[in-house]
């Protein structure tokens, strides 16, 4: 049995190494993320307290973030995929 869990545990290590199984790994991370975000605004009372301008603001300060994690993401990508010398 303990054989078995080994070999397993070295398979999953090896597929860790594979990029299309990161990447599938990625999509299904960042599904479960939006999906908790969803049941957050939808169980939550969030924004209710502001008045139209903290919404305003508030849209604003969430596009700059946004813009910030996909200039994160784009680099990090291009380091990734950058060839090693």
């Amino acid at each position: 049995m303990l054989g078995i869990f080994a070999a397993l545990i070295i398979i999953l290590v090896a597929l860790l190494f594979l990029r299309p199984f990161r990447d599938w790994l990625e999509e299904i991370k960042e599904l479960s993320d939006r999906l908790l975000l969803l049941f957050l605004l939808l169980t939550s009372r969030f924004e209710s307290e502001l008045t139209d301008d903290g919404r305003r603001e508030q849209k604003l300060w969430r596009e700059q973030r946004l813009r910030n994690l996909r200039g994160l993401a784009l680099r990090s990508r291009q380091r990734f995929d950058k060839p090693k010398s």
